[in-house]
């Protein structure tokens, strides 16, 4: 599906060309042919006055703002703060056209392994992702310019964290619904997010705001910021300081995730999705005792001395022991394990210059540095020893007879049939806690001006600017493998090693209930593990643009070119244990690589007719680029668009273009590591003996499963020990750059009003085809097409124990196929002033018509799977709904003010084709201005999910109960804001 540079060169030699032209044109002196004694119309003219004309995102070249080439949304700084949130990321994620993101409701620890496209967990980060497309897919700016993306301490991120963006500095949010490789480069496949920052602010504004669930008293958020600014005629500086800090709420403070089962109290119910670690231990010994599988009984004592637990070979039930059950497994979103939402502090500065050198010459300057510190926790860390644990020492250990724990009296290892599979939770080590620091950096300097030439005015910008951040992560109660080995092993050598004592792998929780992991047994197998990433970005970027020529009915064709080159860096050093495999935890490998581009573009605009019987205005717009990377090669983009307005009232748009998007640093370059996925093995229990609550089926698999199975070497009383399998993924430098076809179509009805009142309505239609997606496959659907066609092309991607257990499935990135998404956007927006008061109200919609991936099959056909209106049980999970809308209320009047917001999303479908309920959210907020001199304090207060609405129960959204990318954690959130805004100019 990959589409050769060569088929496009020819078109790749006329962008040069152009962009040749458009530099002869842009020379003082130099013109077009054209009638010297002509002069400017008076009327209907759209370019006459220059200085009402802005840069819109969508464009290079600036225009009149009612011209609405493009669908663009725009969100007002004062639309931010209505909504009570103090994270910019997830205040856009609420926007109908954003998909599924990270956002502070993940909380991924190591237990779920590392994403497939090494971006690493992103633990603490906030992103944006247009048309459901993924966030590396959207392209975040700040002024117009790209923006370093995000560290994890656990991979090279492609996308922008927005935790790094001062939200007190924010003038607006251009959100961009439509594809722009050929304007802004690589990654505006979904469309662009521009953050547009106050420059001119004069005066000082102090802002305030605390709250907090209101029902449980968790999820604590504070915000305290100060923005100033100054200067005189020829400079403005702004200053912002901001400090932010939002608080966790635990799993074990909601019912519906209370247990990995929604509102379960218990582990022992059916398809339950508790742990097979538990602090008593699961033991499934091998071949030679017939896999006996059971665990130890509680209140036993194991002292390694007198008191060894008594064993009874060929009956687990027996001794001390009894058969393993769903009544044994363990509750991991316990009391003081999970986290529903993580916490995270931050601190921002930020300082930005603006200064006239002359009335022709600007230089701009601004400089940032945020610190964040966020965490992730999870239950005390599962030790697995045997086949299938996906770790080479603990795969093939050997626990010594003569360990004084071991109450079996023989080698135990796989090697000997003596161990099939042991599992414990050590509750002593205490809960796995990842605690991340990440420090980001961004300058950038700049010189903008313009000057006459051929009777025309040109403006251009040179910018040169700079990113990086450095991510730092510590797991605290980690365990070290080669060392767990070492105590396991003959006492003898373990007394040979400084530190080592002996390990009871056997003890359990002990009669008094507080453990028998000793403190001392604790100080030689556990260690703090330190992971390391950073990131840099260096971009370098110029632009020109103004009239190119007029076309002979008065208007003036506008250009605008540039040049672009941009080099980015990343790397990730995990700690040395992991590195080296030695890690009971998540091994992983070290990521370091870096790619530089170089690019041009043009864009010219034609005003083909204005001011005529049917034809009010009519522009046709075109914009090109090359761009030719280090690893991947050279692209050629493009775009046509057009705007046709029949009346002033009425304007009609609509665009054809191609998009890009070249391989990250962690998709190319990731080293390999592990990826952790739910799933139930088609293998499994295959004629339904065992029933959901041991972990098996309640009916039988079709006869040719149960056919397949058996020619894979599964024996039919298989039982998958644990509800989570391992793949391992890793870059590849082989990896070209994705490519897309898009079209959008759509127009806006505004009608003009003499009254009070004003309202406007619009409708845009989307379609984005992508081919050679970079992605992993999903690991369950690859066991799935392994079993149903036994074709080596899965089979021998999925590596299976000699029990029939899947031990690791090989899930390396590729070119596999291609993403085609549709749908479309509606919009209304109403205002009036009357006596009773300001109105405004506003009503965004997002209709998904089609959400489909494609991925490639042996014989190079393509398997569909359509995501419309489902939910993903992902580790990073993602929510297609076919609809979500967003409407606004706000009414003020005097000091005083309100609003409603609404917010809507719609049933979906679970894997296992269960519905989601569909769900309304209502937030309500007041405010009061109080007058002091010429400073003004306005009080806010709000509650978020006013009316109590629980999320849709959720049982196949991980092990919470619930979806964290669209659904609200449950309860109601209260807020108090005070913005006191001191000699602003008004």
């Amino acid at each position: 599906m990959s589409r050769e540079v060569e088929e496009r060169s020819p078109f790749r030699f006329l962008l040069v060309a152009g962009c040749l032209l458009l530099a002869i044109l842009a020379v003082p002196g130099l013109t077009l042919a054209q009638d010297s004694d002509q002069t400017d119309s008076d009327e209907g003219d759209p370019e006459d006055v220059v200085s009402e004309e802005i840069f819109v995102t969508g464009s290079r070249i600036a225009t009149n703002p009612l011209a609405q080439r493009v669908p663009v949304v725009e969100v007002e700084a004062i639309e931010l703060k209505r909504t009570g949130m103090t994270n910019l990321g997830a205040t856009l994620q609420q926007l109908p056209t954003m998909g599924s993101a990270i956002n502070q409701r993940f909380n991924v620890p190591g237990n779920s392994g590392f994403p497939q496209d090494g971006n690493g967990i992103g633990a603490g980060a906030v992103q944006v992702a247009l048309r459901n497309i993924g966030a590396k897919r959207t392209l975040v700016l700040v002024d117009g310019k790209r923006w370093v993306a995000g560290a994890s301490a656990s991979g090279v991120p492609n996308a922008v964290d927005l935790n790094t963006i001062p939200a007190n500095l924010i003038e607006r949010v251009e959100v961009l619904q439509d594809g722009a490789s050929a304007i802004y480069g690589s990654d505006a496949i979904g469309g662009v997010v521009n953050i547009i920052t106050k420059k001119d602010f004069k005066g000082m504004r102090v802002s305030a705001q605390t709250g907090e669930f209101l029902s449980e008293g968790d999820g604590e958020q504070t915000e305290v910021s100060a923005l100033w600014g100054g200067g005189n005629d020829e400079t403005d500086i702004v200053f912002s300081a901001s400090y932010y800090e939002e608080g966790a709420v635990a799993t074990s403070d909601r019912a519906q995730s209370a247990f990995p089962n929604p509102f379960a109290t218990s582990c022992d119910v059916p398809g339950t999705f508790c742990s097979s670690f538990t602090p008593q231990g699961r033991f499934i010994l091998g071949p030679v005792f017939g896999f006996q599988d059971m665990t130890l009984n509680n209140g036993v004592l194991n002292d390694g001395g007198a008191n060894i637990p008594t064993f009874v070979p060929g009956d687990p039930n027996g001794g001390d022991f009894h058969a393993f059950s769903g009544a044994d497994r363990f509750n991991y979103n316990g009391n003081g394990f999970n986290f529903l939402a993580t916490p995270n502090e931050r601190i921002n500065l930020y300082t930005g210059i603006t200064h006239d050198l002359s009335d022709k010459l600007r230089v701009e300057a601004k400089v940032s540095y945020t610190n964040r510190k966020s965490g992730t926790k999870a239950a005390p860390e599962p030790l697995c020893l045997g086949a299938g644990c996906g770790n080479r020492i603990n795969d093939n250990i050997v626990i010594s007879a003569l360990n004084p724990y071991n109450p079996f009296g023989v080698d135990l290892s796989v090697a000997d049939g003596t161990l099939e599979f042991f599992a414990r939770r050590p509750l002593e080590s205490g809960p796995r806690i990842f605690q991340q620091d990440v420090d980001t950096y961004f300058g950038s300097f700049g010189l903008a001006g313009e000057f006459e030439g051929a009777d025309r005015v040109f403006a251009w910008d040179v910018t040169a600017s700079y990113g990086e951040n450095r991510g730092f992560q510590q797991k605290f109660n980690s365990h070290n493998a080669a060392k767990l080995a070492i105590a396991l092993g003959d006492p003898a050598v373990c007394a040979a090693v400084p530190n080592c004592v002996p390990f009871n792998f056997f003890g359990g929780q002990g009669p008094a209930g507080n453990g028998s992991i000793t403190q001392e047994m604790l100080d030689f197998v556990t260690y703090t593990q330190r992971d390391f990433s950073e990131q840099t970005l260096f971009d370098l970027a110029g632009n020109i643009t103004g009239d190119l020529f007029e076309m002979g009915n008065g208007a003036k064709a506008g250009f605008a070119a540039g040049a672009e080159y941009r080099e980015q860096k990343g790397s990730f050093q995990p700690d040395p244990i992991a590195a080296s495999g030695e890690t009971a935890g998540i091994p992983s490998a070290p990521t370091a690589g870096g790619f530089n581009v170089t690019e041009i573009y043009a864009e010219l605009n034609f005003p083909l007719v204005f001011d005529k019987p049917g034809v009010n205005y009519l522009e046709v717009n075109v914009a090109g680029r090359y761009s030719d990377y280090s690893t991947s090669g050279g692209e050629d983009t493009y775009k046509v668009g057009f705007l046709y307005q029949p009346s002033n009232q009425v304007s009609l748009r609509g665009s054809v273009a191609s998009g890009l998007r070249a391989p990250g640093i962690g998709e190319l370059f990731g080293g390999a590591a592990r990826e952790d996925f739910t799933f139930l093995d088609p293998c499994a229990d295959v004629l339904g003996q065992f029933g959901s609550a041991a972990g098996g089926r309640d009916t039988p698999q079709p006869q040719n499963v149960i056919d397949n199975c058996a020619a894979l070497g599964v024996p039919v009383d298989f039982i998958q020990r644990n509800p989570q399998l391992s793949a391992v993924s890793a870059g590849n430098e082989a990896l070209i750059a994705e490519t897309s076809e898009g079209f959008s179509i759509g127009g806006v009805y505004a009608p003009k009003s003499s009254g009070p009142s004003a309202w406007s309505v619009s409708f845009d239609l989307h379609d984005i085809e992508i081919e050679d997606a970079v992605q992993g496959q999903e690991p369950g659907n690859v066991v799935t097409a392994c079993v149903e066609t036994l074709d080596p092309f899965f089979c021998d991607l999925v590596d299976r124990t000699g029990s029939g257990q899947i031990n690791l499935v090989d899930n390396q990135l590729q070119n596999i196929g291609g993403i085609e998404a549709s749908g479309y956007d509606v919009g209304f927006n109403w205002g009036t002033t009357k006596n009773s008061g300001r109105w405004d109200v506003g009503f965004q919609a997002t209709f998904l018509d089609e959400y489909v991936e494609l991925t490639k099959n042996p014989d190079g056909s393509l398997t569909t799977n359509d995501r419309t209106g489902t939910i993903t049980n992902e580790t990073f999970q993602r929510a297609f709904p076919e609809l979500r809308w967003r409407s606004t209320v706000d009414w003020a009047r005097d000091r005083w003010g309100a609003g409603l917001t609404f917010r809507w999303v719609d049933e979906m479908t679970q894997t296992d084709g269960s519905p989601l309920d569909s769900v309304l959210y209502t937030d309500a907020q007041v405010r009061y201005d109080v007058p002091f001199g010429n400073d003004v304090a306005t009080i806010a207060f709000g509650i978020n999910n006013l009316l109590d609405e629980d999320p849709p129960v959720c049982q196949n959204c991980g092990v919470v109960g619930m979806s964290g990318v669209v659904h609200e954690i449950p309860g109601q959130v209260g807020y108090l804001r005070l913005v006191i805004d001191m000699e602003r100019n008004r």
